[in-house]
């Protein structure tokens, strides 16, 4: 097999092939192909192969009812004992000649399409990893995942389906044809009134059948983002009590599902049905015909029996294409999902000229930087600020007012819409993202761990790092002790999200996991502020620590964490409203001595009124 596989940019080429007012639905067989052909095209010798004994094995298949008429009119009417028996052997020689060619086809069209398959989900994925923060904050999680459960599913069971019940029907319909006005051009013109009667049903109802496969599918995936949300919901819904809700609400999405269901499955049912009946009625006139010529010798009955085994074999192969109309329809609403998501295009991308990010040796600087977000009021307004190497920054404000705005920007999850970032002097659009990020180690508020072992977790921080790297993040982190005392130690399998381990343990793994790159620059995102107090409080010993031996960025809400850094940076409403170190904002009596002294004096929360304040 070729090692050759479509890209994202390779599918939108494809997809783009079509006029851009043109409307694409679900009919449109045209846009099924087109968007298949990227990933077609690697195999295409192989499909040559597979076509070459398809037609190949129609030859065979066209030969049986030739020797069917023979073997009647000559072996047995003319009691020609060596046609007879030259027919017999004959038929023994093909059946096992169709019989190889057909395991043959089956072997390499199974091997191709589960190449193609691959290939279609792994491009996917790919396509997915490409895709900027925007998009995933826009799509439900269950959305996404739909494409990959249902829709991949659906266009699986489609190509699989391809060689069976749609390439060789056609080519058998075709001999059929031909053969049957080969015996008489009467019964063959009768016959192709099976076209129109075995067409006609399944047209009218599968365009219905067409037009709702797309909703029901987009319904599939509101269904599993719900189940998805409600999953992971579960204490909040026990809390209070929402259960009947959630239950009302996920009731209310599949019985909308079912209605939608029950009509794309009863047209796809009709469709099946009424070229079923076509077939049988247009049967009962060529037999009634068929016996009379027969019986007053206008045809042979070598010829009624081949003529009926021909259209026999004709209405099976009709039938087949009008029950795999159904699996079109569903393939068809599926691979437009698909389409979707690689039409997406990434916002962000690396310039044609970018290079790669030297080590940071003197600063991140933030000049002049305005941001909005896509269709949103301005959420930060001209700010400007530096960053020195091995300093401790933090970032503290309300709800809104910028903080995790700028580490986006830091990250370059989004570009400014105003001003630049840049590391010593250069922007960080002028770098590649991979090695902006390879500089900068990252712990969320949320510290999310796949669901491997300690040490996998840790290497998704740095895929090489050595078994020794690992240990000294963990012990950096101070988490080591804890990880040895497992039963299993570093290849401990955390559960899905960390469900294993405390928050403290998780929380300190994120951190290890950030550390092993050795970054230039640790950003902290509200690293601490799920914790309890005593675990926060030990984590903050340990960040600390680390502080005084890189740059540090902490992105947070309480006053207690920041104390110690070389420079407080205060935002409200996108706006820097004061700068400087604790001692010197203390001095200056603004917004952030406000707050301290209201924490000092022993407020209940004092952090709820930096929050909404």
């Amino acid at each position: 097999m070729t090692d050759m596989k479509p890209s994202s940019e390779d599918i939108s080429h494809y997809l783009e092939d079509e006029e851009p007012d043109a409307e694409i639905n679900a009919r449109d067989f045209s846009f099924m192909f087109r968007f298949l052909r990227p990933y077609l095209v690697p195999y295409r010798r192989q499909l040559g192969i597979v076509l070459a004994l398809l037609a190949l094995q129609t030859v065979f298949n066209a030969s049986f009812p030739l020797a069917t008429q023979y073997l009647i009119d000559r072996g047995l009417i003319e009691r020609d004992w060596n046609a007879l028996v030259f027919v017999l052997i004959f038929l023994s020689i093909a059946a096992i000649v169709v019989s190889v060619i057909s395991i043959g086809n089956d072997y390499l069209y199974s091997r191709i399409f589960s190449n193609v398959v691959k290939d279609l989900r792994i491009a996917l994925f790919e396509q997915i990893q490409r895709l900027p923060m925007p998009f995933f904050q826009r799509t439900p999680s269950g959305n996404i995942l739909s494409r990959f459960s249902g829709d991949i599913v659906a266009s699986e069971t489609m190509l699989v389906q391809m060689i069976p019940w749609l390439a060789l029907p056609l080519l058998e319909v075709i001999y059929s044809t031909i053969l049957m006005f080969y015996f008489n051009v009467w019964l063959g013109l009768i016959g192709l009134l099976i076209f129109p009667v075995i067409l006609a049903g399944p047209s009218l109802f599968s365009r219905k059948a067409f037009a709702l496969s797309y909703d029901k599918r987009t319904q599939e995936a509101d269904i599993l983002s719900a189940a998805q949300e409600n999953v992971q919901a579960q204490p909040v819904i026990k809390a209070f009590a929402l259960h009947g809700r959630s239950s009302a609400h996920f009731r209310g999405l599949n019985l909308n599902w079912m209605a939608n269901a029950f009509r794309v499955y009863f047209f796809s049912a009709l469709a099946e049905s009424t070229a079923y009946m076509g077939v049988y009625v247009i049967h009962i006139i060529i037999i009634v015909l068929g016996a009379y010529w027969a019986y007053t010798e206008e045809i042979t009955i070598g010829t009624l029996v081949a003529f009926e085994s021909m259209f026999v074999s004709m209405g099976y192969a009709l039938t087949n294409l009008t029950q795999f109309v159904p699996t079109l329809a569903q393939a068809t609403g599926s691979m437009q999902h698909l389409s979707e998501i690689f039409e997406e295009k990434p916002s962000l991308t690396d310039a044609e000229t970018a290079t790669i990010l030297t080590p940071m040796r003197d600063r991140v600087a933030f000049e002049h930087v305005t941001f909005a977000y896509p269709g949103g009021a301005t959420v930060l307004a001209n700010a400007s600020f530096d960053v020195l190497r091995n300093s401790y920054v933090a970032i503290i404000g309300r709800s809104g007012s910028g903080k995790s705005t700028i580490l986006n920007l830091l990250m370059r999850f989004y570009d400014p819409t105003e001003g630049r970032v840049a590391i010593d002097g250069q922007d960080i659009r002028a770098v590649t993202q991979d090695s902006l990020r390879a500089q900068i180690g990252i712990v969320f508020q949320d510290s999310f761990l796949f669901n491997a072992s300690i040490s996998d977790n840790i290497r998704m921080g740095k895929a090489d790092a050595t078994d020794q790297e690992v240990e000294n993040a963990l012990r950096a982190a101070e988490v080591w002790e804890a990880v040895t005392g497992l039963p299993e130690g570093v290849e401990t399998v955390v559960g899905e999200r960390g469900g294993r381990l405390s928050g403290g343990q998780r929380q300190r793994i994120a951190i290890a996991r950030a550390l092993v790159r050795n970054p230039a620059i640790l950003v902290l995102d509200e690293a601490t502020s799920a914790l309890d107090a005593i675990a926060e409080a030990a984590v903050n010993v340990t960040l600390q620590r680390i502080a005084r031996e890189r740059t540090v960025i902490n992105v947070t809400h309480r006053l207690s964490n920041v104390t110690g850094a070389d420079k407080i940076i205060v935002l409200e409403n996108g706006r820097i409203a004061e700068a400087g170190s604790h001692s010197e904002l203390i001095a200056r009596n603004g917004r952030y001595a406000h707050l301290w002294r209201t924490q000092q004096q022993g407020s209940d929360s004092p952090e709820a009124s930096l929050s909404d304040g």
